[in-house]
């Protein structure tokens, strides 16, 4: 009996490739030919499942959100007990290069910030994916408010966004060593506790 081949298992394989290609070599340096040396598979495998450049890179930016939401769901379930603020400093943590896989998604991610500028298409994914994690953010902070976690005076509509926005103003700073990781989740530490009551005893 043929041996079942998992599609969308391969793609995201390549797409892994393509990270590595990037963070390791820069934008402009990734072509089918080595994503397929770097894969460790035939040039006609890369091409089999993605035609073009184009729609090997556009796939490889929507696998980069599964990604990220996988090692997120990851850092939760770590936690015990999680409060409101706990969540939101585990979602700000998988955003910032701090081990190895933030910074490799923080160097593709940039990559891919500049070529939206000239490419539509990867613009309107890059606004998707902002807009996905904005709307959850804002929600968070939401039901922080509801549940008394925050103190007086912090708008949730406006201090979710702040937030996130000061998260990705960190990366270039880490990723060119101006700020150590540590320093950065002491920046995202400060905000936090600016906005969050103290823990109860």
């Amino acid at each position: 009996m043929p041996k079942q081949v998992d599609h969308e298992q391969r793609r995201r394989v390549l797409s892994e490739a393509v990270f590595a290609v990037i963070s390791t070599q820069g934008f402009e340096a990734v072509s089918l030919r080595d994503v397929a040396e770097q894969a460790g598979v035939s040039m006609g495998t890369v091409q089999h499942y993605f035609p073009t450049k184009q729609q090997m890179l556009s796939f490889a930016l929507s696998h980069m959100r599964e990604r990220v939401m996988a090692r997120l769901q990851a850092a939760i379930a770590a936690l015990c007990e999680p409060t409101r603020r706990d969540l939101i400093r585990a979602a700000t943590a998988v955003m910032l290069p701090v081990d190895p896989a933030g910074r490799e998604e923080a160097c593709v991610n940039i990559a891919f910030f500049s070529a939206a500028t000239v490419t539509p298409a990867y613009a309107e994914q890059l606004r998707d994916g902002y807009g996905r994690v904005l709307t959850v953010s804002v929600a968070n902070f939401r039901e922080a408010a509801r549940l008394g976690e925050l103190r007086d005076g912090i708008d949730p509509d406006v201090e979710a966004p702040a937030l996130y926005f000061l998260t990705q103003g960190l990366i270039g700073p880490v990723l060119v060593g101006l700020y150590s990781p540590d320093q950065a989740l002491l920046l995202v530490d400060a905000q936090l506790d600016r906005m969050f009551r103290p823990a109860s005893p």
